[in-house]
This record gives C-alpha cells, structure tokens and sequence, in this order.
C-alpha cells in the first residue's frame, strides 16, 4: 500500500498529489509604510500660515532679549513665551525692545501677524487668541536657538474650536504626563483640551461629595470593586486627580491659551460610578438584560432612581465649580439595546412622562442635566447620541465621532457641532498595516498623510449654512492600548520623529490648507 505522508485529494478513489506552498500569514505587511522623502521647508510651520513671506537677512537674538507690551491682554502669551523659549531671559522694556506685542485692532478675532526684521520682531493682535497663536509660531520658529530668518506672516484659524481629546480612564496619565499634551497642543494652535474624565474603568476626577468614587472607581485589581483589565492583570491600578491638581492644569492650559472641558460621561459608561456608589445607583429590581460595545452588563444609570439625580446634580456642581469653561461634556454614547426594558421603575416612570422608548427615557435624564448645567452657567456638550430622543434643546453642542455625516445631520437639526470623525480624528487607531503596529482598526487605519489630507466638509458647498453651524474639529485619544508617555508619545505623533509635526490633524485646524511638504 502507498503511504500518504503529505496532502493529497481523493477523486473517485484515486489520491492526488498536492504541492503545499508555505505561507506567513503576516508576512503581507512585514515592512511599514514609508513616508515619501520631501526637499525641508525653510521655514517650517505647522500648521501652515495663510501667508508667509521670506525676506533677506536674519536675526540674532542675544542671552537677553528686551520686550515691550502694548496691551495687557498679551501678558499670558509672555508667560507662555518666557516658559517654552527658556534658552532667553526676557526682560521687559519700554525702550530699545527687540519684542514687540503691539495691538492692531482691525484684526480678526485669533487672528495675528508676525514680522521678523534684521533688528526687531514684531507680534500683532487684537486678542489674547492672535496673541497666543503669534507666540507659537515664534515659539515653533525659535526652536533651541537663538537666530530667526527676517519674515512676514499673516494668519488667521479657519475654525473657532480646535481641541484634543484624552482619556485617562482607561489607562491613568499623570500630571506631568498630561502637561506635556498641553504644551504640544498650544505649540500647535489647538485652543481646547477634552478631558475624559470618568468611564466603565475608572473615575479620575476628586469629588469631596462623594469620596468612594475615588476611594473605590479609581482603581482595578484582584481586590478592587472593578475588575483587573489591559495589562495590570493581577496588580492593583488606578489613580485619579485632585482637586488641587486639576486647578493646577486649567491654571497651566489657561497660560497658553486652551481652555479645560472636563468630560462625566453618563449614563453609560457608568461601571466605575455604579460600583462606587450601589446605594444610590443600583436599580436592585431591574431585571434588564443589555451588553455594552466593551461588553458589560451593569454600567448604565437609571434615569428611574431618586439617587441617580442626586449624584448627577452633586458632581456636575462641583465640575462646574472646578473648571472655568463655560461647558461640560457629558458623554453620552453607546448606550446599549435593551436598557430599562424590564424595570418596573423605568417603565412606571416613562408610563407618567408618555415616553415610548429607551431613546427618550434617556433623553429626558440628558434634558434635566442639561438644565442643571444652564442654572451653574455652563453649555452641555454630547456626543452625537445625546440628541436621541429629541429631548434635549439645541443649546447643546454635538460632538460627532461615528462620522462626518452625523455632524451634518445633527447640524441640519440646527445644533452647533464639533467634527470629531473616527475614520480621521483618532489617534488611537493604527497608523499602518504593518503587522507589529499598534492601535486599533474598527475605524480605519490612519496614516499620517491620511490625517494630513483630511479636508473637513469637503462635499458641503461653501455657502452653505450648515458650515455656520460647525465650530471646528478634534482629535481623540482613547487610551485602552496607551498605558506609558511613551505609548502615548507614539500615537498622537503619526510620524514619531524627533521634532513631531503634527498632533494628528492639527495641521488642518489653523488654515484648512496644508502643504505634504510642510
């Protein structure tokens, strides 16, 4: 009998042969992408000015560098400025000054313009925004030295709102950590900082009301009320900010000119709230059956308890209290099928308000935070979910993340709108194919040309009004695979070269047009 040692095929009683050809399964993407090599600009701005004129000549500044100020309203900027270019002692000078921040009052709102000559240079504004952007660019100019090319630039940001999101729930970020990311930002123009504050894995944020949402939500382990995750299998994990230390990080962010929005997503991703909190926010009666995207079973509020307001009115008293920013972002996504379905409280109480769904259940908890927030002075933010239900007003500002379509919708809705589109705004997906590269790919994968190129509304005609409704653009960090500065470093630096371009789409948020070539 012929013995078959290899692969073979049975037609009909006859066995065949087969030639097996090995295969590495990863081996389609072995090498990562490689980004075109380009001639260096000369004068290397991210993001790109509107206009930019090189002129003949250079200035050298000395160890000393004397300013003058035209206007109070530039002082946060000089702070700024004596922090990042700390190679120069500034010394301010009425006369003989090599810096001036001079105030031009036809200038638009962010606007500015910067003039380099062979013996001064010159910042102009008309705000502490135009300001503050000035000092970037110079800052971004500077560099370590002290010699500048003579120049002229005039620029003004396409979009009010330039932001970042990060989260520091799925993995903690330390203060420091968290202070690095703002100065990038602000090297960058961005003028918002999103705060990702609470989630299923974590509550980071002090509140003296309630010290168990720190004592307990703020940590994971064998031990712990939740449950070991990512890579601390076995250990305890966790932290979360003070109070005092928060204050610390609107103080810093203020100084270069971003404003702090704190994020409390609610009601779902409640897990590390409802663990900390049981005799205010367990519903022991609900029988509901649901499963979250990250695949828990018990991390939605229940709009139907006393308590739920009680803590919802309680911690967004002292947010308001702790952050200056005249809003609060309440999350509002992924609230899971099947919620409330078999509460007798949830269906009493939708039975009292004539609700017919889940949608508008969760609607009407939204609507009573949202007034909450208007009495302390603050504009609610959401996610595009938030506006389910059709109960909340369109006070609100949606932020959308599943698509840029969302965005358009919910502004022909007549809601203001930040676009904050997965599939070109996420930092935390991969940034190539290559089969060790990290992130996630559930949106796309975003490499940094992709990022670069990404034009905001590009389908949407230029008059119309739907623009006048968006506000301007963000990136997202979701931190489940961010667990060091390092990790951190690499994913919200697409090209993770020594002097980072970009932070993501930062390169698109001042002007809308961009150069490859930058």
């Amino acid at each position: 009998m012929r013995h078959y040692l290899g692969a073979y095929v049975d037609i009909n009683g006859e066995r065949l042969d087969i030639e097996i050809t090995p295969a590495n399964i990863g081996n389609a993407y072995n090498e990562p992408t490689k980004v075109p090599e380009v001639d260096t600009s000369a004068i290397a701005l991210i993001p790109r000015p509107n206009e930019l004129t090189l002129l003949e000549g250079e200035i050298k500044l000395g160890n000393i560098c004397r300013y003058s100020i035209q206007s109070e309203v530039a002082e946060p900027s000089v702070a700024w400025l004596k922090q990042a270019a700390s190679h120069i002692q500034f010394e301010q000078s009425e006369n003989d000054a090599e810096l001036v921040f001079a105030l031009l009052d036809n200038l638009d709102v962010g606007a500015y313009q910067l003039e380099v000559t062979h013996d001064q240079i010159t910042l102009s504004a008309c705000d502490s925004e135009g300001f503050r952007n000035a000092t970037a660019s110079l800052v971004q100019l500077l560099g370590s030295s002290n010699t500048l090319w003579c120049l002229r630039i005039s620029d003004a940001p396409q979009y009010s709102y330039r932001g970042m999101m990060l989260d520091c729930c799925r993995h903690f970020h330390s203060i420091e950590t968290v202070k690095a990311v703002i100065d990038q930002l602000a090297r960058y123009k961005y003028n918002h900082f999103h705060w990702h504050l609470t989630d299923d894995e974590g509550w980071r944020v002090e509140i003296k009301a309630f010290p168990e949402l720190t004592d307990i939500g703020a940590w994971r382990g064998p031990k712990e009320a939740l449950c070991s995750q990512f890579k601390q299998i076995g250990k305890k994990y966790g932290g979360f900010y003070t109070q005092q230390q928060i204050k610390e990080i609107v103080e810093y962010a203020g100084v270069r000119g971003i404003t702090v929005i704190p994020e409390i997503d609610i009601p779902g991703h409640c897990r590390a709230a409802i663990k900390s909190l049981p005799h205010l926010l367990v519903d022991a009666e609900d029988k509901s059956e649901y499963r979250s995207v990250q695949h828990y079973t018990d991390n939605v509020l229940s709009p139907a308890l006393q308590g739920t307001y009680e803590f919802l009115d309680t911690v967004m008293e002292e947010v308001a209290e702790l952050f200056p920013a005249p809003m609060v972002h309440i999350g509002a996504d992924e609230v899971p099928e099947g919620v409330w379905s078999q509460s007798d409280l949830c269906k009493a109480q939708m039975q009292e308000l004539g609700l017919n769904s889940a949608k508008e259940l969760q609607g009407h908890m939204l609507r009573h935070v949202e007034k909450k927030l208007a009495q302390l002075g603050k504009r609610m933010l959401g996610w595009e979910e938030a506006q389910y239900g059709d109960k909340v007003s369109t006070d609100t500002i949606i932020y959308s993340w599943q698509s840029e379509q969302a965005a358009i919708e919910c502004a022909g809705k007549g809601f203001d709108v930040v676009l904050q589109p997965g599939q070109f705004t996420y930092l935390d997906m991969a940034q190539d194919f290559e089969q060790n590269e990290s992130g996630f790919y559930w949106a796309n994968v975003i490499p940094l040309e992709r990022a670069y190129h990404y034009q905001p509304l590009k389908e949407i005609a230029s008059d119309d009004p739907i623009r006048d409704k968006v506000l301007g653009i963000q990136a997202a960090l979701w931190c489940e695979l961010v667990d060091t500065p390092e990790r951190l470093e690499y994913m919200v630096h697409p090209s993770c070269k020594p002097s980072p371009k970009s932070l993501g789409l930062s390169l698109k948020t001042e002007t809308g047009m961009t150069s490859w070539l930058d």
